[in-house]
């Protein structure tokens, strides 16, 4: 995972989820207002898949009916972590969830 620097020429995602071939990424953007001067943050999501094609390696938005699954999961993580930044809350460890439950 690589945190976006935006004084970079090339940003990097804030954030990666993976489930074998395929990643899902969160992009950070900033905007600011030029009435308010408030800064607004937007995230965006996209999702890759890699396949091998002879000896080299490509990536595509494709998906095939196997990975539905796997994708809307990583689509779940990724909206979880977005508003876990917009709202301020703490991750919830597995740990902490199981006591919860109890």
């Amino acid at each position: 995972m690589s945190t976006q620097n935006s004084n970079s020429a090339h940003t990097a995602p804030v954030k990666t989820f993976r489930d074998r071939a395929i990643s899902v990424r969160v992009w950070k953007k900033e905007h600011k207002d030029a009435e308010t001067g408030k800064t607004n943050i937007f995230y965006s999501i996209d999702m890759k898949r890699g396949y091998k094609s002879g000896d080299i390696w490509k990536n595509t938005s494709s998906i095939n009916g196997r990975d539905a699954l796997r994708v809307s999961n990583l689509f779940t993580h990724a909206n979880n972590w977005i508003v876990q930044q917009q709202y301020s809350i703490p991750a919830q460890t597995d740990t902490a969830a199981q006591e919860s439950s109890q």
